[in-house]
């Protein structure tokens, strides 16, 4: 289970906070950084719409504001 989904970690609530917010995690990166199976374990979808990424135009077009930092 990933870390920040385990009730133990101090993290944990912040994770519960915004769950149902979480649209999902990139399939490529979770495979590239060796977590896609924990992922897997969690509520959190894995998005691969075009070659393992999510779409971003897809979101955009749905009406999100895409935000990086």
């Amino acid at each position: 289970m990933p870390e920040i989904a385990n009730p133990e970690n101090r993290m944990h609530g912040m994770f519960e906070a915004i769950e149902e917010n979480i649209l999902g995690a990139c399939h490529f990166c979770a495979a590239a950084f060796g977590v896609r199976e924990e992922i897997k374990k969690t509520s959190v979808k894995l998005l691969s719409d075009y070659e393992g990424h999510p779409s971003l135009r897809r979101l955009v077009a749905d009406g999100y504001q895409l935000v990086t930092f």
